[in-house]
């Protein structure tokens, strides 16, 4: 208060409260938020604060409204938020200014008393913040209020509150005015509808769903509770009057009231019968809150008296009641039910009771018997280990700290985080040592482990994994340790946790013992529930790692965490707002693990199984395959109102192999119109063993081609050329009518199944095999074409016209005004001459594409059987040029995967084992694994079987029919194709045909020929990659699959030849060496012929697996062979080291080639002609490995070096370390990188040697490389 202030008062008595209610402190606050203004015009301030304190000088408002250099909203702080904080990067002042004007206004709205808010001078702020801003701040809910109230409220609970970045749970505590009372008291002042405040408190249209909790504060506050109760006509009105979002949060209000829930039992009884799915799936859990009888009579209401929607859906919860309350009256409501929809929701709703009543019959078997974890305390072994680590680790951070003093000595930019570091763990004492055994123990309270949460404990304990490496430390020690070291996440996700399981005897732990054990240490039960029913990305789930039968039985003791994660039962999460909801699908997959599912999850379930969700689909189909007779209950679904629904029935029905489906499907087909139904009901009819060829005669498809051709194709297929697709011939050599297969194209558009139908496979089964090639090679080639459009060359001058000049300007000023020390960072675009700038701009706009045939895929589904070599061909270009297109790569993969073509298989496998793009390569692994499983065979097995032979016979040659001649190609000693004449003589082309040869058959056999050569290629490339893999993996081969399926094939035969091979016993042991020979004998390097037992197993050979003897023996006889191996085997030797350190623990980089130097191209250089791929770029575009992977063993080789960024620049670069990781570890923690000692020998030695390639690549070892580097 300054001093006229306090004379004025001492005159008038007025030394608290102004005349307006307002303390000079804070009258002194809202100065404090206005004064900012004057920077916007002068006198600005005053005005204002006049106008908000006196309700005079009105005029301001349009002063605020009209334009100022320097807008007043963002003076004022932006005060209509409700998402961010407050922060302006490039203007610093104008952040400070509103930054003051915020804090003024936080205090001020904080002081103000519940019980005596200034409501005029509330609303007049409001105003004048709606006029200073003038909306370009404000974040409007959607509630039908003045924007000058949201303005008012969002500033008051969001904007002005700590700046937006606080709990907003704390609002009630500090702003205790600021609840709905306050809202419908500022409403009531203008003389507006003080129910308003209740559509301001709940809508959210207006806000995305991240920020719906922004207004929390007002919601939870039980001030709302006690206004609701007080105005309950207000409150059922909110259920037309408020948005889906809106109810969403109303329903979420109330069900968690039990007060509340009572109230207002009808109403949210209507939100969980709600049109909204969104707000069902929030209502639905919380009726369980209501008394049964309650329930039943309110949905019974419902039932009868509701509009279509509320009719169906209260059928669907109705069957979830006990079936002697709700049949009778589902069924008197059926018998009056006009509606269609409503009467198969109806149907559904009692067919779900039959599976109920069916599945009360099915009793669960007795769970087997589980023993409890032992806990016995930690002794003095483990207090020395701790004492131990405790110096070791401040001993590192000793030495680290020094490091770091002595780098900032020649750095430019000082750190000191590991100064830090060391100050801190400094303080660690042997005493807290004693404090973590306790801990560990089970001796301490809440208070003292609290103390014991901290980093610095931590490092001491989990130091070198020791102390849990003790033969003693049980889980009761990890569950205990892991309750002061984790937060928000449960103890099934930390990776120690889960090196203690993998190392439990398989199938020993249940989760009934794990719940014991958290009973013990005062872990809520939750927790064990969340280890099976909830997804984290990097872990697998409880029922990914332990047997059924030690998953279920906790579950039917604990049915309640199934009820939550069903959505029956509204989730509990013990008032830990940071724990992690319990999932729908990971409940699915849990419940599959029952014998058999118990009767009061069946309604739920099958409501999923043929819901319109397809997301949960298949899990919840496969929890229901245990009942007996599910396909009864299936059938009614043939004849759901909605397309989906029957589709889904039928392929179910299908799967189930559900025979007495059949009249039902047929009779469904007869009255079938719509074309994707007819062909899932065809489909499944011929799945359950149906003959439907007689529906498949070339008349009825014609038919059914020109009715469907009639119909509105997708609009997305209009890229599509049908008039170019090829004619074609049935089996029987009869031709097919342009119309189907144009209907087939739009058929398999609209069915959206790349991966193929049965129907369309059956389809094309019904063309010979030329018109099915023609047809595949014509869909895939229009997808690709139509996928890869750019803008012509005119179009890329015309832009490279018009922007290339400014670029240019911008890279030379981006060097000339940057820095001297960060001028080396511009110093490429610098460089640039304009006619450089011109093209690149040229390509940048040439390179852009011009739409995708990813929403057309389904087309895919005809493209299987193109021919292989094409296939391959198209890909392998379309994955080279266009790798970013991600999903039509796997699209493609889909489509030709059914084809079954050797050609294509080994394609896919390739990419199983090795692609840049992880999603690209899991899909090509799950489509190789499934041609594998319809085989019965292993993917390696799959790869044997399916090597091409490019037409090859048993001898390697290939017969050219030429006439009345008979030309031949063979493969020379090169494996290059060799053409040969009727004589034997090689020569160079085939020769002009003679005037008697078929012309159609001359040019079949130049056909026959490219085909071969092309092929034969790709199967060399293939072939000798997966050998090279092989070699490294160690994989073995039974002699007799060796022999049949690589020895004697005419062209992996002809490979294997140049390779050294190793007979091996069952433990790996070799026998002896050995090579093929071109005579199909084996020999030494003795060159003396060797036999091999029928019962033993061969694998490749190499340097790490041999002595130096029998390694020189075999390079000097290839040399007397003038034979060049197929690729070195034995020159790359082990690398000398020691699979432990000094300290006994596992070692798992190799460094010994740290800091060798050079670019960050030349090293992209040598990483890429070795194979190897740049890894994925993190954060900022930043990569700092190069990566083999080696699919079959689960391992990836990690080069790691200095780093760069994308897009790419030739920067100073430096090689660091070698490691191994597993690559099906899900879990991204260094717990992935694998021992040395664990990596097979043979792949240590070639990644070691790639290692010590790429050093060779660098100009050599810098002392003081890491000073050089640019990151």
């Amino acid at each position: 208060m300054g001093l006229l202030d306090k004379i004025v008062g001492a005159v008038t008595g007025r030394s608290g409260n102004d005349a307006h209610g307002l303390s000079s402190a804070q009258h002194n606050l809202l100065r404090q938020a206005m004064e900012p203004l004057d920077k916007a015009a002068p006198g600005l301030a005053d005005k204002a604060l006049a106008f908000v304190a006196e309700g005079t000088h009105e005029s301001v408002l349009l002063e605020l409204a009209a334009p100022h250099a320097v807008e007043p909203g963002q003076l004022l702080g932006a005060p209509g938020r409700l998402r961010w904080g407050f922060y302006l990067y490039n203007d610093k002042p104008l952040e400070a200014a509103g930054k003051k004007s915020l804090a003024g206004r936080s205090a001020f709205y904080a002081s103000i008393a519940p019980d005596q808010p200034p409501l005029a001078l509330l609303v007049r702020l409001g105003k004048l913040l709606a006029a200073a801003d003038a909306g370009k701040s404000l974040e409007h809910p959607g509630a039908p209020v003045p924007d000058w109230l949201q303005y008012l409220v969002n500033d008051a609970v969001h904007a002005s509150f700590k700046d937006g970045n606080s709990n907003k749970q704390e609002l009630g505590k500090e702003r205790a005015a600021w609840t709905v009372d306050l809202v419908a008291s500022l409403l009531a002042e203008e003389g507006l509808d003080a129910t308003l405040a209740l559509q301001l408190v709940f809508e959210r249209k207006g806000l995305d769903s991240y920020y719906h909790d922004r207004l929390g504060a007002l919601v939870k506050s039980p001030a709302l509770a006690t206004y609701m109760q007080a105005h309950p006509d207000a409150v059922k009105a909110l259920l037309q009057q408020l948005s889906a979002a809106g109810r969403v949060v109303l329903a979420a209000r109330i069900g968690t009231d039990k007060e509340l829930r009572a109230a207002f039992a009808p109403l949210l009884v209507a939100l969980a019968v709600d049109g909204s799915k969104t707000v069902r799936a929030e209502a639905v859990p919380h009726i369980e809150g209501i008394a049964e009888a309650d329930r039943l009579h309110l949905l019974a209401a419902l039932l009868t008296e509701g509009d279509t929607s509320q009719r169906s859906q209260a059928a669907e919860l109705l069957a979830r009641l006990p079936a002697e309350a709700t049949r009778g009256l589902l069924e008197a409501a059926l018998a009056s039910e006009s509606s269609k929809p409503v009467q198969q929701a109806i149907r559904a709703a009692l067919n779900r009771i039959d599976a109920a009543g069916g599945a009360q019959e099915q009793d669960l078997p007795e769970p087997p018997p589980w023993t409890p974890f032992a806990d016995s305390p930690l002794g003095e072994d483990a207090l020395a280990l701790l004492l131990a680590n405790r110096t070791e680790v401040i001993e590192r951070a000793r030495r680290a700290a020094e490091e770091e003093a002595e780098e900032n000595k020649t750095q430019k930019h000082k750190y000191n985080w590991r100064q830090k570091s060391y100050a801190s763990l400094s303080k660690l004492t042997e005493d807290d040592m004693r404090q973590a055994l306790a801990l560990l123990n089970g001796q301490l309270d809440k208070k003292q482990m609290e103390k014991l949460r901290n980093s610095e404990v931590a490092q001491a304990v989990t130091h070198g994994n020791r102390l849990f490496a003790l033969p003693s430390f049980g889980p009761s020690h990890l569950v205990r340790w892991l309750g002061v070291s984790r937060y928000s996440r449960s103890f099934w996700f930390d990776d120690g946790f889960h090196k203690w399981l993998g190392g439990q005897p398989h199938g020993s732990v249940d989760l009934r013992a794990l719940a014991d054990l958290l009973k013990r240490s005062g872990t809520p039960l939750i927790e064990v529930a969340r280890t099976a029913l909830f997804d984290y990305w990097n872990t697998p789930s409880a029922t990914d790692l332990l047997p059924p039968e030690r998953v279920w039985p906790f579950f039917a003791e604990h049915p309640e965490f199934l009820d939550q994660a069903l959505g029956l039962a509204a989730q509990q999460n013990n008032g830990d707002r940071y724990a992690s909801t319990l999932e729908l699908g990971p409940a699915l997959r849990t419940l599959a693990t029952f014998p058999t599912i118990p009767a009061r999850w069946l309604p739920r379930v099958m409501e999923l199984a043929l819901g319109e969700g397809k997301t949960h689909r298949p899990m919840a189909q496969k929890a229901l395959s245990t009942l007996p007779n599910i396909g009864r209950q299936v059938v009614e679904s043939l004849t759901h109102t909605k397309s989906e629904v029957r589709i889904e029935a039928a392929n179910w029905l299908a799967e189930l192999q559900y025979a007495e489906a059949l009249p039902a499907l047929t009779k469904a087909l007869e009255k079938e119109s719509r074309e994707t139904v007819r062909a899932a009901f065809l489909t499944a009819l011929e799945g359950l063993g149906e003959d439907i060829s007689p529906r498949l005669a070339p008349a009825i498809l014609l038919a059914e081609a020109k009715k469907g051709l009639k119909a509105k194709p997708p609009a997305g297929l209009a890229w599509f050329a049908l008039d170019a697709l090829p004619a074609a011939h049935w089996a029987d050599g009869t031709a097919v009518e342009p119309e189907i297969l144009r209907w087939w194209v739009v058929l398999a558009c609209k069915l959206k199944e790349p991966g193929g139908n049965a129907l369309l496979t059956r389809y094309m089964g019904l063309l010979d095999a030329a018109s099915r090639q023609a047809l595949g090679s014509t869909v895939l080639r229009q997808f690709i074409a139509h996928d890869t459009r750019h803008p012509p060359l005119e179009e890329g001058i015309a832009y490279a016209k018009a922007h290339a000049p400014q670029r240019y300007q911008s890279y030379q000023k981006g060097w000339q005004n940057a820095k001297p020390e960060y001028r080396q960072y511009y110093e490429a675009d610098y460089a640039k001459s304009e006619e450089q700038v011109f093209e690149e701009c040229k390509r940048e706009k040439m390179s852009e594409y011009l739409g995708s045939a990813i929403g057309e895929k389904g087309v895919l589904a005809l493209a299987a059987f193109a021919p292989g070599h094409e296939i391959v061909s198209l890909l392998q270009q379309y994955m080279r040029d266009h790798y970013q297109r991600r999903s039509q790569i796997e699209a493609m993969l889909e489509g030709v995967a059914p084809g079954n073509d050797p050609v294509v298989i080994q394609l896919m496998l390739g990419l199983s084992r090795r692609y840049r793009t992880a999603s690209v390569q899991t899909k090509a692994r799950t489509l190789v694994q499934e041609i594998a499983d319809r085989n019965g065979w292993t993917q390696d097995q799959l790869a044997d079987r399916t090597i091409p032979t490019a037409g090859l016979d048993d001898t390697g040659t290939l017969a050219l029919p030429y006439g009345e001649r008979i030309f031949t190609m063979v493969l020379d000693a090169a494996m290059k194709p060799e053409l040969r004449n009727p004589e034997g003589k090689a020569i160079k082309a085939l020769p002009e045909p003679r005037q008697n040869d078929d012309p159609a058959q001359i040019k079949e056999t130049k056909a026959l020929l490219s085909t071969s050569k092309k092929e034969l290629k790709q199967v060399i490339d293939l072939q000798t990659a997966r050998l090279f893999e092989a070699m490294c993996t160690g994989r073995q081969w039974p002699v007799a699959e060796w022999r049949e399926y690589l020895h004697r094939h005419p062209v992996a035969g002809r490979l294997v030849q140049r390779l050294v091979w190793l007979e091996v016993d069952a433990e790996g042991t070799a026998l002896q060496s050995f090579r093929p020979t071109e005579d199909g004998s084996l020999i030494n390097t003795e060159d003396d012929e060797v036999a091999l037992a029928d019962g033993a197993l061969v694998r490749l050979a190499h340097a790490s697996l041999v002595d130096a003897a029998t390694a020189s023996a075999w390079t000097k006889h290839f040399k007397d062979y003038k034979t060049a191996p197929l690729f070195p085997q034995m020159s790359r030797q082990s690398p000398a080291l020691s699979f432990t350190d000094d300290k006994g623990l596992a070692v798992s980089e190799i460094k010994d080639r740290q800091g060798w130097v050079s670019d960050s191209f030349t090293l992209r250089g040598a990483f890429t002609k070795l194979g190897y791929q740049r890894a994925q770029a993190e954060d900022g575009g930043f990569f700092y490995e190069y990566t083999k992977d080696f699919a079959s063993v689960g391992v990836r080789v990690s080069i790691e070096f200095s780093g760069n960024t994308l897009p790419e620049e030739n920067v100073a670069a430096a090689l660091k370390t070698l490691s191994f990781e597993n690559s099906r570890s899900r879990s991204w923690s260094s717990d992935s990188t694998l021992p040395l000692a664990s990596v097979p020998p043979v792949l240590l030695a070639e990644a070691y040697a790639d290692y010590l390639a790429v050093a060779q690549a660098c100009t050599g070892f810098d002392p003081e490389w890491e000073k050089k580097m640019p990151w």
